[in-house]
């Protein structure tokens, strides 16, 4: 196999100035081959720059003339990292060919060879400091048979070329992956060596015009160059060499495009945090990072990768590279959050959020004492004489099983939990009833009501109407109980756990599906029953006898579904839809008033004067980058001025309690309702509005 370039060189000339001679073959076998090999070569005296003045073939030698005078000779150099490099003139410009091998010397042999494991031979037959003379083999007479030549080198002092500035690359060795590093080969040369400038440019439109001279090297052997300083926020560098001799430059590189996104900082060792009270403590290793800009703390509820509602926060900023620790004093309002470590670099890149050689994340196991203790939660109901929040849902950590809980607010704790659990689901909020068997918390559960005890939430009996498909219930002003279903309206009497109908009469013709039908007890022993699907409603009288007479249909629309809902205000008199930002008068039964904010309503104070809610739309995605707001907005009907309170959490629905206070059930991270559940971490607590 013929690696070498100078081989089409030394074929040409002997093809020209030799004729072939068979009587001559014999003495190009093996053996002449490797006959007279010089074993004493030292690769000492193989250092350096050779070129070629003769071949000999067949007894026959021959010059080697110039084939470009303003260039010289061809020639080769044999360095000694082992390199073998050959340059060959193919035009009078001194254009070249360059070919590079690998070389090793034994016993007087040296082997070149490639990256594809190609070798070939030469065999040396003299070497010292004036004269190298070497056997190869080609077939110069293409007979299938490999002939054997002799070529007499000489040391030579070439032209000076610039044969260092086209080795300037990006330095690609283990552990400079990540740093703006650039290597080339040690001038060479005949002359007497001056330096190395190293130049740099920064912009999208850098060039060698408005480079500017970062690194002068007077160190011949100093081939390595690591910028340590580059301009921060860089996101495009050029950088290029010049070399230099006493002669004058030599010769300067291309220009070498470097882009920063690609450098990716070291991460550190983020040990497991300690957790006192409401603190939570976090220490790690310092970085070494040349680059280094600062360390970033955040949270997140999700242990990297990606998910639906994903969100992350930093904590804090800190950038003195000496900083290694931090303490959280005010943790977020999130079940057991992921805290990350990241390091940012000055070209604005940073760690990922998982890495494989170092811990750069932890689950804390921390979790507020306000944070209620369920994950999803399905309905609700507000006390109107204690500071408590019944919720009905899916305990945390537990994939079917709902239950009912007693929040205390004002002392953060869960009261008591539901010790039988409703095993059906459904569509109708829970609710707690004052009546004469006391203050109680019922839930429908298949068309029967399961009633519990609301101060211990223990299960009392079910309340069974019998009939199919309960759509809603309520308690009327004077004293009955009366059910929805999607053909009629019933009345019924209670004793304990006994139910005796009283009265029933058909509502709408149109029979709608689902659990949207809803029933609001009116002034004057009055009851209203609407649909989602209805733009009118129907309005019955129910006597002190419990007897229903149908009054009137309505231009009322009572909407209420899984994302909207409507209400009614007793002493303001009205029905508020929370969907149409509407008013709807419940004396005249027409239209009241309208509003704009708050945009997303989603609570009365008790005198009916005061809207709450916020400006956050349940149907914007929720990520850490949404334009959700931590703020309540207060609508007074009555100088129609809005107030806006900023808050802990992000707000879902907001209450005036029995003492006046504005309270507001919240979430800490932001979710679309209060029924949603990000990455079964429960979030959702009670704060008063200031």
């Amino acid at each position: 196999m013929v690696l070498r370039l100078f081989s089409l060189v030394v074929i040409f000339l002997l093809v020209i100035s030799c004729g072939s001679d068979d009587d001559l073959q014999d003495n190009q076998g093996v053996n002449s081959f490797y006959s007279n090999t010089y074993k004493s070569a030292s690769e000492t005296d193989l250092y350096g720059i050779w070129a070629i003045f003769n071949v000999e073939y067949q007894g026959v030698v021959a010059d080697v003339p110039l084939n470009y005078q303003e260039c010289g000779r061809d020639f080769f150099i044999f360095s000694e990292n082992k390199r073998y490099t050959e340059y060959v003139f193919e035009s009078s410009g001194c254009d070249y060919f360059l070919n590079v091998l690998n070389w090793e010397l034994a016993n007087g042999i040296i082997n070149l060879s490639n990256n594809f494991n190609q070798n070939d031979e030469l065999v040396i037959t003299k070497l010292d400091k004036n004269q190298l003379v070497f056997k190869s083999r080609f077939d110069i007479d293409e007979d299938g048979e490999l002939d054997v030549i002799t070529i007499y080198a000489k040391p030579y002092k070439p032209n000076e070329i610039d044969v260092i500035s086209n080795t300037f690359y990006r330095n690609n060795e283990s552990g400079f992956e990540n740093l703006i590093s650039y290597n080339w080969d040690a001038y060479a040369g005949f002359n007497e060596f001056d330096r190395y400038e190293i130049y740099r440019s920064e912009g999208d439109n850098c060039s060698k015009g408005n480079a500017t001279l970062i690194k002068t090297i007077t160190d011949v052997n100093e081939t390595e160059f690591t910028d340590l300083n580059p301009p921060k926020s860089a996101k495009r560098l050029c950088y290029f060499i010049k070399v230099y001799t006493n002669q004058g430059l030599l010769g300067e590189s291309y220009l070498n495009d470097f882009t920063t996104e690609y450098i990716r900082p070291s991460p550190v060792n983020l040990y497991e945090p300690t957790v006192n009270s409401n603190q939570i403590s976090f220490n790690w290793s310092k970085s070494e990072d040349p680059y280094f800009s600062h360390y970033e703390l955040a949270f997140s509820n999700y242990g990297g990768g990606t998910g639906s509602g994903q969100q992350e926060y930093t904590v804090a900023i800190l950038n003195n590279i000496e900083t290694t620790s931090f303490v959280d004093e005010n943790p977020p309002y999130l079940e057991n959050p992921f805290y990350v470590l990241y390091v940012h670099n000055i070209f604005g890149n940073k760690t990922s959020f998982v890495n494989y050689d170092v811990t750069t994340f932890w689950e804390v196991n921390y979790k507020r004492q306000e944070i209620i203790d369920i994950k999803a939660i399905e309905s609700y109901a507000v006390d109107n004489t204690e500071p408590v929040v019944y919720f009905y849902g899916k305990e945390r950590g537990q994939e079917t099983i709902y239950n009912i809980h007693r929040f205390n607010y004002e002392t953060k704790q869960t009261e008591a939990v539901s010790n039988y659990t409703p095993n059906f689901s459904t569509g109708i909020p829970i609710k707690t009833i004052r009546t004469s068997y006391g203050n109680e918390l019922f839930i429908e559960q298949a068309s029967e009501l399961y009633v519990y005890d609301a101060a211990t939430l223990e299960y009392k009996y079910a309340l069974n109407p019998n009939i199919l498909g309960v759509h809603d219930f309520i308690y009327t002003n004077n004293g009955y109980w009366l059910f929805i279903t999607n053909n009629d309206v019933y009345t019924f009497t209670r004793d304990n756990a006994n139910l005796t109908l009283v009265d029933t009469k058909p509502h709408f013709t149109n029979h709608q599906g689902s659990f949207y039908y809803k029933c609001f007890g009116l002034n004057n022993n009055k009851i209203i029953v609407g649909h989602n699907n209805e733009v009118n409603s129907y309005v019955f009288d129910v006597d002190v006898n419990g007897n229903l007479t149908f009054n009137q249909i309505v231009p009322i629309p009572i909407l209420n579904n899984w994302e909207s809902k409507s209400e009614y205000s007793a002493v303001g008199q009205y029905i508020i839809s929370y969907k149409e930002n509407k008013l709807y008068s419940t004396s005249s039964f027409g239209l009241l008033e309208s509003f704009e904010e708050p945009y997303f309503a989603s609570g009365l104070s008790i005198n009916g004067t005061t809207i709450f809610g916020t400006n956050n739309d349940p149907n914007w995605q929720v990520n850490s980058e949404s334009i959700h707001k931590k703020e309540v907005l207060q609508l007074n009907r009555n100088t129609r001025l809005v107030t806006k309170t900023p808050t802990i959490g992000y707000p879902l629905f907001v209450f005036e309690n029995y003492k006046g206070d504005v309270m507001s059930i919240s979430s800490g991270l932001k979710k679309e309702r209060l029924t949603d559940n990000i990455n079964d971490k429960a979030d959702i607590f009670i704060e008063r509005i200031k």
